[in-house]
């Protein structure tokens, strides 16, 4: 019984993490809002939302869905083919 734990994943930086995030900017580009506009409907800085952007902030799961909401996109439609 007294094996090792499991060393934890860091998962900000697996391949579907940051594809989910390129979708994001993606999304926000081609509606044609900046860092700035986006940060605003959020109720953050513009920081904030270029530390996501950067990878350098994980994103949890509400943060998704509030930014696939302010980005008028279905958050099913982001996560579509991810593996």
């Amino acid at each position: 019984m007294g094996g090792q734990m499991p060393q934890a994943r860091k998962s900000a930086f697996e391949p579907q993490y940051i594809e989910i995030i390129d979708r994001l900017i993606a999304r926000r580009r081609a509606v044609g809002m900046s860092q700035v506009e986006l940060a605003a409907q959020y109720g953050e800085e513009q920081t904030f939302i270029s530390r996501m952007e950067r990878k350098q902030r994980r994103m949890d799961v509400w943060e998704f869905v509030r930014f696939c909401r302010i980005l008028n996109v279905d958050p099913a439609e982001v996560l579509k083919g991810l593996e």
